[in-house]
Order: C-alpha cells, then sequence, then structure tokens
C-alpha cells in the first residue's frame, strides 16, 4: 500500500513536470520577411518575442532565425512599414510580408514640448527624414544642408568655406536689424550651443514648425520659425554596429579665367589711359615679361579641396530600455590653402523604463572642432599682375612678401598663411549633457509630467601671433639683408599676438504636464509648461606686443607674458528667459481639429517697463475626406483643410542694450594733460538707455490644405501665409542737444506674404523599379509697412529713409539710384555738354527732365531679395540600385534677385591700375561697346553694373548599390551599402565672376563656392 502511494505521488510529479515542459517548451523558428508590394527582402526588420527582450533582425536575404517558446507570438516591425504580430503556433517556418504604410514618416510631428498626428494639426509643419534616406548619402558636415530645397519656405544658403555654416532663413526676413535665424530645438528641447557641434550622421530626422500655431510653444524666440531636430536611437532586437565611411574631393566651381599676361597688359595700359609707358612696372615684372615667365594667382593659392568623415555607432533597444552612442571624425581641406577643419564628436543616449509608470533618460555629447590655420587672401591674388614674383630663391621654397613693387604694398596672398610668420589658432570646446524624467501618473489615465534638464558648456580659444618676421619691408625681391637674423632682430619691436579665451555656459529647464485621452469620438491634448533657462558669457583677452627687450619671439602666441606691452581685456554678461505656457487641442470624430495655446515670456535682456510678453495663437483644420459626401470621390484619399492664427516674438537685443552708458578710461576718448603731471581721463556719454524696449511682435496667419490622391500615390500640399512683425527696433538718429547722437527705439513694421507648395508623387511601383518624385515651390513678398512715423517733407506721406535704401510700401533690400542708358558715345554731344562725361563713361537717363544728372534722377532699380524658388528631386530605384537627384533653381524677374557687379564691367579696380581680372569688352574707339565702359573709367559713384543672381543647380545627386549577394550574410553583415555622390555639380547662370546665390564677385576676397564628389560605404552587423 506504501508503495502504491509513492507510486502515484511520483507519477503525478512526473506529470506535473511533463506539462511544465510543455509549457516552456522551446522551439527554432526561421523565416523570411519581404516587402509586400515588390517581393523584396525587407534588411535590418526586427523581429522580436513579445513580451520579452528576446529578438533578431533579417539579414541582406530578410531572412531570420530565432528560438522562441512554442506559445510564443513575434513581433515584426521596420520603418516605413506597418509593424504585425504573427502567432508562431506550431509552425517552424514564418512567412511575413510588412506592408509599406504610406503615412508612417507624416504620421508624428513634433511641435513644441509634445508631438501631435500630423492629420489632426491645424499648422503648417515640413517633416524631412534622414535616415535611411539618399539625403544621408550626400557630402554634409553641417546639420542644416541636407534641408536645403526640400522644405518649402525655407531658405537655406551655401557653405564657402572648411567647416562653414550655411545661412538661414524661413518665410522673408521679419526683422531689419535683428536675427532672422528660426530657432534649433534637438530632442525636444531648445539648443543654446552652435550647429557645427551636431553630426549630422546622428540626425533621424527634421521637423520645421513654420507658422505661429505651430512655433507658439517657444512664444518670444520663435518669430523666425523652428527647427527641430530628432536624434537617432536604438532600434528593438539585438545590438546593431554600424560603419559609415565617406571621403571626397572639392573644385572650385565656376573658377574664373583671369587674364593672361599679354592681355593683362593690354588692359593695364588702357587704364593708364592708353599710354604705352610701362616704366611703372618694378624690373623684375619686366624681366619676367620678357622671359616669357608669367604666374597665374587663383591657381596657385588653390588646390583641390578633400573631405573626410567617419562614423561608429552602437545601438540597441529591449523592452525596457533604448541606447544609442556613436563617435565620428571629420576632416575638411577647403580648397583655398590654408583653409583647414577637424572635427571629432561623441555622443550618448539611453533610456530606461523603471517601472510602468517611470522613465528617466539621459544624453551626453561632446565636440571638438578645430578651425585653426590662415587662409589664402583671395583678394590680395586678383590685386597683382601675372608678372609678378611669387618666391625669392631659386629653390621655390621661400615666398616674397610684396610681389611687385607698384606702389600699392600689395601683399603675398600667401603672407602669413605658409611662410611661418603669423600662427592663427581657432579651437571651440562642447559638452553637452541634456536629462529627462517622465512620471505617468498611475491614477489618472494619460496624465504624465515630464521633467528636462540641458546644460551646454562652450570653452573655445582663438588668437594669432604675428612673429617679426611677418613685417619685413619693401624692397628688391632679391635683396637678401630685408631677410636677414639682423633685420628680424630690429623688427622685434613690431612682434604681437593675442588670444583669446571665451566661455558660455548655459543651462535650461523645463516642467511639462501633459494629458491626453479618447472618449469615443472626443480626443483631448492638454500641456502645460512652465520653463526657465539662463545663459553667462565670459571673454578675457590677452594682448601683447614688442619683444626688444625678451630678444625673441621663440614661444610664440604662448608667450605673451614675455612682450614689453602687455594688456588684458575682460567682458562679461548673462541673459535670463522664463516663460509659461498652456495648450488646448480637441479632436472630434477624426474630422474637426481645434487647437489652442497662450504663453507669456519674460526676458532680462528688455527694458524695466517691458520685460514681458504675451503670446497666443489658435488653429482650425477640418478632414474633409472623413465627411460622408467625399466617400464617393474614390480619386482623393485625404483632403484636410485648415486656417491658423498667432503671435511670436524675436528677442532683437543684447544683454544691457537698453541701459544708458559711458564711457571712461583710456578708450573714452577724453584725456587730460597738465605739463608733466598724471594723464587723467575723462568720461563721456555713451548710449541712451530706453526702459521702454520690448518684444519685434510677428503676428501671421497660416491657412491651406493638405491632401493624397489617386491610392496615395500623389501628394499635393498648399500653404498661404500674411505676417506683419510690429516694434522693430532701431538705432535711430536724435538731436543731438540731448548729450547723444542715437538710441534705441521700437519702431516699424515689416510685413511679410508667401505661398508655398509641395508636391510628391510615386510614379512608379513595382518589384523591380520605383520612381517617385518631389517638388517645392515657394515666393515670399517682403513689404515694409511703417519706419520712423516721420513725415519732414510735409507731403502727408511717411518719410523713406534713403540712406539706408529702406522705403515704404516697397521690399527690403531696394536697390537705390541712377538708371543707367548704355555707354557715351563720340556723337552723344548734348549728353556730353551736359555733363563734362567722356566717351566710353556710363550714361544714365534725365528721369525729371531739368537738364541735369543728379539726385532727382534716382530711383529704385530692383530688389535683392528673390522672386521664387523652385527645387525638384527624383529617386529611382532598380532592384539593388538607387538614384537620388536634386535640381534647385533662384529666380529674378520683375527687377527680383539683383545685385552691383561693378568687376564685371570695370577693368580698373579703383586706384589699383595692375589688378587682374576676368575678360571684358570695354569700351574703345575701335569697340564702340554701349555694356562695358572704357578702361580708364574708374567710378562715378553712380555705376552699380547691375546683374541678376538667377541660377539652376544641379545641388546633389547620390548613386548608391546595396548588397544582398549570399556573401553578405556569410560574413555576418546585416547591412552593406556602397555610394557615389555629387554636391553643386554645375550650375546655370547669368551671373558673372562667382557664385550666383553668395554674389560674390571679380576681385573680392569671398571664397568660392565649392563642387564635392564623394565616395563612401554604409556597413551594419
Amino acid at each position: 500500500m506504501e508503495r502504491w502511494k509513492r507510486c502515484r505521488l511520483y507519477l503525478c510529479a512526473l506529470f506535473f513536470l511533463s506539462g511544465s515542459l510543455a509549457g516552456f517548451a522551446q522551439g527554432r523558428v526561421s523565416g523570411t520577411v519581404t516587402d509586400a508590394g515588390s517581393g523584396e527582402p525587407v534588411i535590418g526588420a526586427n523581429v522580436v518575442e513579445k513580451g520579452t527582450t528576446n529578438g533578431t533582425g533579417t539579414d541582406a536575404e530578410g531572412k531570420f532565425t530565432l528560438t522562441v517558446g512554442n506559445s510564443a507570438v513575434l513581433q515584426v516591425s521596420y520603418i516605413g512599414y506597418l509593424a504585425q504580430e504573427v502567432t508562431v503556433g506550431n509552425r517552424t517556418v514564418l512567412n511575413v510580408m510588412l506592408a509599406e504604410d504610406t503615412q508612417a514618416l507624416d504620421e508624428v510631428i513634433i511641435i513644441g514640448y509634445g508631438t501631435a498626428k500630423r492629420q489632426d494639426f491645424t499648422g503648417s509643419v515640413a517633416s524631412v527624414r534622414m535616415e535611411d534616406s539618399p539625403l544621408a548619402l550626400t557630402s554634409n558636415l553641417n546639420a542644416l544642408e541636407a534641408l536645403k530645397g526640400n522644405v518649402a519656405g525655407l531658405d537655406i544658403g551655401t557653405t564657402n568655406s572648411a567647416g562653414g555654416q550655411p545661412s538661414m532663413q524661413l518665410r522673408g526676413q521679419k526683422s531689419i536689424s535683428g536675427s532672422n535665424d528660426p530657432l534649433i530645438v534637438v530632442d525636444g528641447v531648445i539648443y543654446m550651443g552652435s550647429l557645427n557641434d551636431i553630426n549630422p550622421n546622428d540626425i533621424a530626422s527634421y521637423d520645421i514648425l513654420k507658422d505661429a500655431t505651430s512655433a507658439a510653444a517657444y512664444g518670444s524666440r520663435s518669430a523666425n520659425g523652428v527647427i527641430a531636430i530628432t536624434t537617432k536611437k536604438g532600434k528593438t532586437g539585438k545590438p546593431t554596429v554600424t560603419f559609415n565611411a565617406t571621403g571626397g574631393m572639392e573644385v572650385w566651381q565656376n573658377k574664373p579665367e583671369l587674364l593672361k599676361g599679354k592681355e593683362w597688359l593690354e588692359s593695364a595700359l588702357a587704364r593708364h589711359g592708353n599710354s604705352t609707358d610701362i616704366t611703372w612696372m618694378a624690373p623684375q615684372e619686366i624681366e619676367r615679361m620678357d622671359a616669357g615667365r608669367e604666374i597665374d594667382w587663383i591657381d596657385m593659392i588653390s588646390r583641390t579641396g578633400y573631405v573626410q568623415d567617419y562614423q561608429a555607432a552602437v545601438s540597441g533597444a529591449g523592452e525596457k530600455t533604448n541606447y544609442y552612442m556613436s563617435t565620428s571624425y571629420s576632416k575638411n581641406q577647403g580648397i583655398m590653402i590654408g583653409d583647414d577643419y577637424d572635427r571629432v564628436s561623441v555622443l550618448g543616449k539611453i533610456s530606461a523604463d523603471i517601472t510602468n509608470w517611470l522613465q528617466l533618460g539621459l544624453d551626453g555629447a561632446y565636440t571638438r572642432s578645430d578651425f585653426s590655420g590662415a587662409g589664402a587672401n583671395l583678394n590680395t591674388a586678383f590685386g597683382v599682375s601675372p608678372y609678378s614674383v611669387f618666391y625669392r630663391d631659386e629653390e621655390k621654397k621661400l615666398i616674397e612678401k610684396y610681389p611687385a613693387r607698384d606702389g600699392g604694398a600689395r601683399v603675398h596672398p600667401l603672407w602669413g598663411v605658409t611662410d611661418g610668420s603669423r600662427d592663427n589658432l581657432d579651437v571651440r570646446n562642447n559638452f553637452r549633457l541634456n536629462a529627462f524624467a517622465v512620471v505617468k501618473v498611475p491614477w489618472i489615465e494619460g496624465l504624465s509630467y515630464r521633467f528636462n534638464y540641458a546644460g551646454n558648456l562652450s570653452k573655445n580659444q582663438s588668437g594669432d601671433f604675428y612673429y617679426e618676421t611677418n613685417y619685413v619691408q619693401e624692397g628688391e625681391y632679391n635683396d637678401p639683408t630685408r631677410y636677414s637674423p639682423a633685420t628680424y632682430q630690429r623688427l622685434l619691436t613690431s612682434a604681437n599676438g593675442n588670444i583669446n579665451n571665451n566661455s558660455t555656459g548655459s543651462w535650461l529647464i523645463d516642467h511639462i504636464l501633459t494629458y491626453k485621452n479618447t472618449f469615443g469620438k472626443h480626443a483631448v491634448d492638454v500641456t502645460a509648461v512652465a520653463t526657465r533657462d539662463r545663459r553667462n558669457w565670459e571673454q578675457i583677452i590677452s594682448r601683447g606686443s614688442d619683444y626688444a627687450a625678451n630678444g625673441n619671439t621663440t614661444l610664440g602666441i604662448n608667450g605673451l607674458h614675455k612682450a614689453t606691452t602687455q594688456k588684458v581685456e575682460i567682458s562679461k554678461d548673462q541673459r535670463s528667459n522664463i516663460g509659461y505656457f498652456g495648450r488646448a487641442s480637441y479632436v472630434f470624430d477624426n474630422r474637426y481639429s481645434l487647437m489652442a495655446s497662450y504663453r507669456r515670456d519674460g526676458a532680462s535682456v528688455f527694458g524695466a517697463d517691458n520685460k514681458w510678453g504675451d503670446f497666443a495663437s489658435a488653429g482650425l483644420a477640418w478632414k474633409v475626406t472623413e465627411e460622408s459626401f467625399m466617400k464617393p470621390v474614390e480619386m482623393l484619399n485625404s483632403l484636410k483643410l485648415k486656417l491658423s492664427y498667432g503671435m511670436n516674438g524675436n528677442q532683437g537685443l543684447n544683454p544691457y542694450g537698453t541701459l544708458s552708458t559711458i564711457n571712461n578710461g583710456s578708450t573714452g576718448g577724453v584725456r587730460y594733460e597738465f605739463g608733466n603731471s598724471t594723464i587723467l581721463y575723462g568720461i563721456t556719454a555713451g548710449a541712451l538707455g530706453n526702459a521702454s524696449l520690448g518684444w519685434e511682435s510677428t503676428s501671421s496667419w497660416n491657412t491651406g490644405f493638405e491632401s493624397a490622391w489617386l491610392g496615395n500615390r500623389l501628394f499635393f500640399d498648399l500653404d498661404l501665409y500674411f505676417s506683419r512683425t510690429t516694434n522693430q527696433i532701431f538705432n535711430r538718429t536724435i538731436p543731438v542737444m540731448t548729450g547723444f547722437k542715437e538710441m534705441k527705439s521700437s519702431m516699424g513694421e515689416i510685413g511679410n506674404t508667401g505661398v508655398e507648395l509641395t508636391l510628391r508623387s510615386v510614379n512608379i511601383e513595382n518589384r523591380d523599379l520605383n520612381w517617385t518624385m518631389g517638388f517645392t515651390f515657394w515666393l515670399n513678398r517682403n513689404k515694409l509697412i511703417h519706419l520712423y512715423g516721420e513725415d519732414i517733407d510735409g507731403d502727408g506721406l511717411e518719410d523713406d529713409d534713403i540712406a539706408s535704401s529702406r522705403f515704404i510700401g516697397k521690399s527690403l533690400g531696394a536697390i537705390y539710384g541712377w538708371v543707367q542708358d548704355g555707354i557715351v558715345q563720340e556723337d552723344d554731344a548734348a549728353y556730353i555738354q551736359m555733363t563734362g562725361a567722356k566717351p566710353g563713361a556710363p550714361k544714365y537717363k534725365d528721369l525729371d527732365g531739368d537738364g541735369a544728372i543728379d539726385d532727382g534722377d534716382r530711383e529704385i532699380l530692383g530688389y535683392d531679395k528673390p522672386n521664387f524658388k523652385l527645387n525638384m528631386s527624383n529617386t529611382l530605384t532598380w532592384k539593388n540600385w538607387e538614384l537620388y537627384a536634386m535640381l534647385g533653381g533662384t529666380f529674378g524677374g520683375g527687377g527680383y534677385y539683383q545685385k552691383s557687379n561693378v568687376s564685371a564691367y570695370m577693368v580698373s579696380n579703383g586706384g589699383n591700375f595692375v589688378s587682374n581680372t576676368i575678360s571684358i569688352p570695354y569700351w574703345t574707339p575701335e569697340n564702340r561697346s554701349n555694356t562695358y565702359p572704357s578702361g580708364a573709367f574708374t567710378g562715378d559713384g553712380r555705376f552699380q553694373g547691375l546683374q541678376s543672381r538667377a541660377y539652376v543647380r544641379l545641388q546633389d545627386v547620390t548613386l548608391s548599390y546595396t548588397f544582398r549577394e549570399p556573401w553578405v550574410r556569410s560574413l555576418k553583415i546585416q547591412h552593406l551599402k556602397v555610394f557615389l555622390a555629387g554636391k553643386n555639380v554645375f550650375t546655370i547662370t547669368g551671373w558673372e565672376g562667382g557664385d550666383p546665390e553668395v554674389g560674390s564677385v571679380v576681385r573680392t576676397g569671398d571664397y568660392p563656392v565649392f563642387s564635392t564628389y564623394s565616395l563612401g560605404a554604409n556597413i551594419s552587423f
């Protein structure tokens, strides 16, 4: 009996154990993940056992293998596709087809202190995705360049120097004297550093907040719009190691062809009154001319530049944690000798769900940028003759400071660049630390609190040291005593240097309370924010000069304390902001949306009587296609109408700009010296304060629609906007009887009206071939509505500011002057008698008919603003190949987008009669040009030589190949792509001399825009 009891006990235990083992049995499942539309494998898709951290990614053939429990459910996901959940059951092989999510890229947008569904949003936001996009393959060392041409209304300038940062402007110029840059937000927090410190390889996407409703969350700093940057994070599945490498070369685009020696001499003689006398040339120039030896100075100071960019990253995500870590190195040698840039950056991000109601996150970054080194002087390169001396020795190692003794003392373009006579230091270090905590209030569904802290510290060091060798005097190039040690010793009194140590420390704290919930057909989203930030800036400049007593300058910039004369300058400032913000949105039945917000801001930089500003906004949206009467319209998939109004501000003042100041000490300009007594300094009035100075405020309307057609194959968005910016801050001239010459005042009003159109189409979509196209078009009209409010001439109209080319009712950037009427010819007897002009000089119209060319004959000749911009992009994918091309254009017409380009018409360059130039068919008695003045014409104060800067440019082109061959899988490589890329490949323009977008002319120091051709690879494991 006892034995039977023990047997029953064993049998029960065995049954229970077998059941338990069955419940926890493990099995191996494999499969393939493919694109439902094309059938192509989806590489890098995440396959995770639901409720666990057990996961993997698909290989180069879209295949995966994973050991799971027999009751497992697999979650299969990839960016741009609708996620799927698949029950394993008894299956060991699974084939999963992922459908493309046409709304995935647009579904959630950043709107400031939160997110919103695009379909419900009432404002204007444009999104640009970088991850897995051909835009990420272009050679961009700056975070902004990828946006160029891809966002209607956003003007991104070009880069023309190593490590340079392009300009940016959104929806036109709103401030006359203040900043027009949009506010930068990184990962939901206002960014107080430099954009050069953000590595473009770490950016996942951009959201550009264009209208007042979108940007209202940032109140006093968002009048110019907001660019919200989201950095990358880990993806669910096994850890991913990524390595990106790019190398390329830079070449001078539209390089000017300067005159050869004989052509230059002919033009130089024309500038000397067509004389045959060449005694003004230096002996060495005549010698080199007779020997047929000449120099192309542009070639000598430029080179083929190169760019290198490397990044390594590790990322991943589990059920509770998400992490992303990257490091990168970038090096850029510009096309001008001496123009160099190096950057090292590190970024680490981690977030963890501590409990189901608490999430913590931390990210830190460090960037070191080195701009040290002086670049070649391009302006001087145009100023010396092709027969000048480059080197002073036969070995061609030592350059001559003064290439030609022409009386102008023009210095060698590479002097202080490659000869060791000058040291230049420019190193910038940035440290960034962000932390956040999110608390989801357990007892109230949808209620959460978020705390943000952002700290930013920039420590920069810059300076120059000019050795005694830098101050060599003019003389014969073959006179060795000019460069002798004895001469250098005497020049120690001239040696000098400076070093600038400046630091900027800032912190920001946000308290964000959010409530989101849905009640049947009703959805609400309420956000309340309390925020404050502070920025402290400090600068210490040390100067030293005269090293005669020390006897040498061996220590260079590190020996300023050895100088006979030493000076230290210390500057500091501080600015603080505080704000309170509330926003509420309501959506009914996925059809009607309402959003309203209010923000109250205080800023330390404003006057004591006007520290606070109030900014409100409201918007409506109607999703028309959700109405029953639209259901029969099958070709229209989505249509949303929207209307919004709001106010934003611009902090157009520096710290202490509202306070009265005085000038004292040696810099005050008042010095008293009586006999041999001690020198005394007086005090003079500096600036007159204005306690009422406040915000530049912008109020704006935005209306338009967003639509999708033909089975989500065609997307068409249109925005119309109208804005007014008031209380422009000026330095206004006041009567000197007050004891001051000027004071800062708030006055004036600027208007902006514009149209923005975005069109995207899916032209071909099948298994092997896909073709998508995008168009962006925008037009902005800028108008000065009010200025000073004065009517001094008594005509009943507000006066223009002619001296500053500001005209009521006209666009900013007006070009004012005399209307040219060709060139004076020898038979223009009446005009020559009226003006005394010589044949070959510009001829002007007598608009007022008073028989003289005077101020009454001036009018607005044009504007420097563009007429409109149009860009077109195409992405063509065929099997493993992908081709992307962006063609962009900025257009003039109607007097728009013009600029003075005198150097394209005039042989003479002011008083420099020996400078070189491009070939100009200048006027002569034999060549009676009606466009180009004579070679002897040196300017008359009226000639502007206006040209259109309109252009069309192949801005970006990339060709990539993704390897999906079996050998890729055998090497355990998850993703491998190689690519070729070109930037600024060619430009079609009528502008002469330099780049039309920069507006650079011949004989100027503006560095040229370069074309970049690069080769790269992306690989992940």
